[in-house]
């Protein structure tokens, strides 16, 4: 057996508990006066004011429950306090917040339990005691929801804003810990069971939660899937980042998600829209439907595939404007995504009843045709037959584009928000075709000043001039693709493509005493390159790369191309040096009489 470590050995206890003896606790229980309490030094030093306001009231309503620690040195002597620190703070606050808002009716406290020692506390013991006094664990997110949902039930019958009240002076939690943990309980058990304060794996954090909470009055089943999407922190900080876009990559992976997202001037295949929501019919949505279409519940079928029918036939399209959009959300019919003031809400329809409904009035008011003929011999009442087949020949044409048009309109909408919903989470295959694709971009654009900044200021892209010993570098094409081929085979990303970015960043930052002037990299062949490539003056393109390769220059650098790169814009001066610096004579100055008369 290893010998116990002398740390962890038992300490002599101030209150033994490891046995049951016949003697009593070596302390006295009193009340003292909150006059007559002083407090010893302890180690808490950051107080919550809010959390001392709200101990405050659950003294001065349910009292002291647990008694302080303290020693008395004589009678006549203040007593100190080891343990019970914030419990006297809301004690001595409890005298202004007494009849205050929020606190009405309720007495200050005018004194406190404590149990005195018979001793005065060494330093070892009294660290040891507020140790174990300030150790104490705040109930798990889980335990919290339920002692909430105790608690908010046994307040039921109270308005909510005196509910809330109440429920916070139970549990000493401020409203918007209250709030928070009712909106949490509204989610599933087994999502509310990942909630937690610093979330790790698959867990969820509160902010998350509240906002799965709103999703979830609207949107059950969504908000099951979006959850059940969220397996790593990279995926909890990207729903977090952009819900919506988040949103719209679950359906995009979950083929049994139903969500059908509405955007302002969408068109919306009828047929395909029928298909997927019928598919998602419940029972009580196929009752529902069928008092909308007006069909017995056993005849909804037949309805149905006449609607999609008439889709089919006339190339339906449910087109989504303002109207249809603000009806889905007053009447929670859809999961709106706020994207703030600047933009519009995304908004996902949610109710199949809803979309087959919209569908159905759009083709009821439709001429139930594909097109209308618009031959242009139609005035003339011409029927000839090969004119009539020309002109249902132009008409299938004409519609066909329209609805090729409409289709790829469609398509590139959809693009869009499939890239930007999949930049949400990046896998490590796009993060190196990005990389690719910028350092190639990079190499193709800018393959001359990439070779002059390498060329200058790397050896191994230099070769030797003669029997000279002077050096100077390799050809501009073999060390641009040097420099591409060392930046693709860097497995990071990032670390690739700021490699390169260096490289080209090299060539605005030489010194012009150490580069040759007439070669085909020399100074003078390449300053009109370098100024067409960063523009002067205060451009953003000038401030970033300064800001990227100013950490990696020389003092010696710094000082000589800072004025090429930073432009001070001081104070300017009122003096009119000019005038101050001019000739000046007597006749100009303004010298009153009197002064006059006395010279």
């Amino acid at each position: 057996m290893p010998d116990p470590l002398p740390a962890l050995a038992p300490a002599p206890a101030l209150f033994d508990v490891t046995a049951v003896t016949a003697t009593g606790v070596d302390g006295t229980l009193a009340r003292v006066p909150l006059g007559e309490l002083e407090l010893a030094e302890n180690p808490r030093k950051a107080i919550s004011p809010e959390g001392i306001e709200r101990l405050a009231g659950m003294l001065m309503r349910l009292g002291q429950l647990a008694p302080c620690l303290g020693w008395r040195p004589a009678p006549e002597q203040p007593a100190f306090l080891y343990d019970g620190q914030r419990r006297l703070l809301a004690a001595q606050a409890s005298e202004r917040l007494a009849g205050s808002a929020g606190f009405e009716a309720l007495a200050p406290v005018r004194s406190l339990v404590v149990l005195l020692l018979d001793h005065e506390p060494g330093r070892e013991e009294t660290l040891r005691i507020q140790a174990q006094a300030n150790r104490s664990e705040e109930l798990t997110l889980v335990d919290q929801q339920a002692q909430f949902g105790d608690c908010w039930q046994a307040r039921a019958g109270l308005p909510e804003t005196d509910r809330i009240v109440a429920v916070c002076a139970d549990l000493g939690i401020s409203p918007k810990k209250a709030h928070n943990l009712r909106r949490q309980l509204t989610l599933p058990e087994t999502i509310r069971a990942r909630v937690a304060e610093r979330p790790a794996g698959n867990q969820l954090s509160a902010t998350l939660a509240n906002r799965l909470a709103d999703m979830h009055e609207v949107a059950p089943e969504l908000t099951t899937a979006v959850a059940t999407r969220i397996t790593s922190p990279e995926l909890h900080d990207g729903a977090l980042r952009d819900l919506g876009a988040f949103v719209h990559r679950t359906l995009v992976e979950d083929e049994h998600a139903y969500a059908v997202r509405i955007d302002d001037g969408a068109l919306l295949d009828a047929a395909e829209q029928i298909a997927r929501a019928r598919a998602q019919l419940t029972a009580a949505d196929r009752r529902q439907l069928a008092g909308i279409l007006d069909c017995p519940a056993d005849k909804l079928d037949r309805e149905l595939d006449a609607l999609a029918g008439r889709a089919r036939t006339t190339a339906g399209k449910l087109r989504v404007d303002g109207a249809l959009r603000e009806r889905a959300r007053t009447g929670r019919y859809a999961y709106v995504h706020e994207r703030g003031a600047d933009f519009a809400a995304g908004i996902w329809v949610i109710d199949p009843v809803f979309m087959l409904d919209a569908i159905r009035a759009q083709l009821e008011d439709g001429d139930g045709t594909v097109a209308r003929e618009q031959s242009y011999f139609a005035g003339a009442g011409l029927h000839d037959p090969e004119l009539n087949a020309a002109s249902e020949h132009d008409r299938v044409q004409r519609a066909e584009a329209r609805a090729r048009q409409i289709e790829a309109t469609r398509s590139n909408l959809g693009l869009g928000h499939d890239l930007r919903a999949g930049l949400i989470d990046p896998s490590e295959a796009q993060l190196q075709a990005l990389k690719t694709i910028v350092c190639q971009l990079l190499a193709r654009d800018q393959r001359e000043l990439i070779a002059y900044g390498a060329g200058w200021s790397d050896r191994n892209r230099q070769q030797p001039v003669g029997d000279s010993g002077r050096l100077e570098p390799r050809h501009a094409d073999a060390i641009a693709d040097a420099e591409l081929e060392r930046a693709l085979a860097d497995p990071d990303p990032l670390r690739a493509i700021a490699g390169l970015v260096a490289s080209w960043s090299a060539a605005f930052v030489l010194d012009p005493d150490g580069v040759t002037r007439t070669k085909a990299l020399g100074s003078a062949r390449m300053v009109r390159k370098l100024g067409d490539a960063l523009p002067g003056g205060q451009h953003p393109l000038r401030g970033a790369v300064w800001d990227f390769v100013r950490p990696m220059l020389s003092p010696r650098l710094v000082e000589l191309h800072r004025d090429a790169f930073v432009i001070d814009d001081g104070p300017q001066s009122t003096v009119d040096l000019t005038a101050h610096r001019g000739e000046s004579s007597l006749e100009a100055l303004d010298i009153g009489e009197q002064d006059a008369d006395a010279a």
